[in-house]
């Protein structure tokens, strides 16, 4: 098999095949192991992160990859837990500004060419 044939064989399954788990790999790493250069690897790692198999971190300024465990996974669900909050209910940012939007409605003045409504005033009959 020429080196081109076995660039082009390569896939996200031979990613993972040569990874080792509780070990974090860089990219050039990834790519001498399956035998691609760094754009395929990077290519084939993207889809492997997508997929949910491989972990991307950061190791200093680059990225690093590892498999990813039962540990990563129980630990991800946990905080995805913690962290969810309840439909309809806005907090923080979301608050202040409907309160904000709510003050320039009510502050506002009637439109050019709208009927003047008096608020206090009896109903229209």
């Amino acid at each position: 098999m020429t080196k081109a044939e076995k660039r082009r064989a390569s896939t996200s399954a031979q990613v993972v095949e040569c990874m080792t788990p509780d070990t974090v790999y860089s990219l050039a790493q990834i790519a001498r192991l399956i035998g691609t250069g760094p754009p395929e690897a990077q290519r084939l790692l993207s889809a492997c992160v997508a997929k949910g198999k491989v972990k991307e971190s950061r190791a200093g300024k680059r990225a690093a990859y590892s498999l990813r465990t039962e540990e990563d996974i129980r630990i991800e669900r946990e905080r995805a837990a913690l962290n969810t909050l309840p439909r309809g209910v806005l907090q923080g940012y979301d608050v202040t500004h409907r309160r904000f939007r709510e003050l320039c409605m009510a502050t506002r003045g009637p439109l050019p060419g709208a009927p003047d409504r008096n608020v206090d005033g009896p109903p229209d009959e």
